[in-house]
Formats: structure tokens, sequence, C-alpha cells
């Protein structure tokens, strides 16, 4: 089912070992059109784009609280997030 909005491309890296086979699963050729989400991506999927919203969760592992880091790189999240920012 598709709605308004841009595609939704999906990709598990947790068992890649290289960027040739990131490469082979042709996500970059939707880049402009669809938002792309790679998990277990860290190495590889960097070289996807200039401009990525990277979002790693860690884990407390004596407690239930998990600690969210949003990490924009790119001219296009420096300025957003610079803005949400100045906004708090």
């Amino acid at each position: 089912m598709s709605g308004p909005g841009p595609a939704l491309v999906h990709a598990d890296a947790y068992r890649l070992g290289s960027i040739d086979e990131l490469d082979d699963l042709d996500l970059d050729t939707d880049a402009a059109s669809a938002v792309t989400v790679v998990e277990w991506g860290a190495g590889l999927a960097e070289v996807l784009a200039e401009d990525r919203l990277e979002i790693t969760i860690q884990p407390d592992l004596d407690s239930d609280v998990r600690t969210v880091r949003i990490n924009g790189h790119g001219a296009r999240w420096h300025e957003v997030l610079t803005d949400a920012a100045d906004r708090l």
C-alpha cells in the first residue's frame, strides 16, 4: 500500500561484508525520490549519500533505558538540525 510522500527503501546490512555487496543492492537507484533506511550500516552505508541522517540507539545494560543519538551529515541536515536546536 502506498500513500503520499516518498517511497521507503529498507535494507538490513548486518550480513554484508563489503561496499561491493552493498552496491549490488542498488540502494542509490531511488535515492532522489525515496527515503532509504539501512540498519546495521555503519562502515558501509555512509557512501550512499553525502546528506544523511544517522540514528543510533544505545541500550543501558543495567536498565530499560535507551540513548538515542541523531547525527546529521551534509548541508541539508546541518541546516535542519541547527534550526531545530534554535527552537529549543
